[in-house]
């Protein structure tokens, strides 16, 4: 998989479409107070959720569901224009690893167009999801279909979910 760098999002700031001396003058004090209020925005985001994975140029993150029932949890992940050859996935030390690689597809036409907006994503990805004990390691199963990767890890029978009646007494 290529290597990407990582870079550190830097405040916007504020630049006039038609700059004038005057316009300049008048609004430098007001994109300092923006830039200050986005910085400390900025912060407060980080103090609160803390860092959030960047995606980079060549990298994305694929959507991901996750949802339990008393017998497994289940993960789905989209993938769409992949297919299960383009994908690994990895289960260690109670991390679920989901990695892969979409390739860019290009044509003799493409590389004569000129495009105004490009949102597919393209790139290497990988995401790593925690989980508890209780997985039954063994029985994991993945499928992929029409671009749906599903992975299902069955709970050990220890920690199934059991109703245990509690009773009540009065007083």
């Amino acid at each position: 998989m290529p290597r990407t760098k990582l870079i550190r999002r830097q405040p916007a700031t504020f630049t006039p479409m038609f700059p004038t001396p005057f316009l300049s003058r008048t609004l430098s004090p007001l994109t300092a107070t923006a830039d200050e209020l986005l910085a400390q925005a900025d912060e407060m985001m980080r103090a609160a959720f803390g860092t959030l994975p960047i995606a980079t140029r060549g990298e994305w993150f694929p959507a991901v569901n996750v949802s339990e029932t008393k017998d497994e949890l289940t993960i789905t992940a989209e993938l769409p224009g992949m297919s299960a050859k383009d994908i690994s996935v990895d289960y260690t030390d109670g991390v679920l690893t989901i990695k892969g690689e979409k390739e860019q597809e290009t044509t003799k036409e493409e590389e004569e167009r000129r495009y105004y907006m490009w949102e597919r994503r393209f790139g290497s990805f990988q995401r790593s999801l925690p989980f508890p004990g209780g997985i039954a390691e063994d029985k994991i199963s993945a499928e992929f279909k029409d671009g749906v990767l599903t992975v299902h890890l069955p709970k050990t029978e220890e920690v199934k979910a059991t109703p245990h009646a509690i009773p009540i007494t009065e007083k």
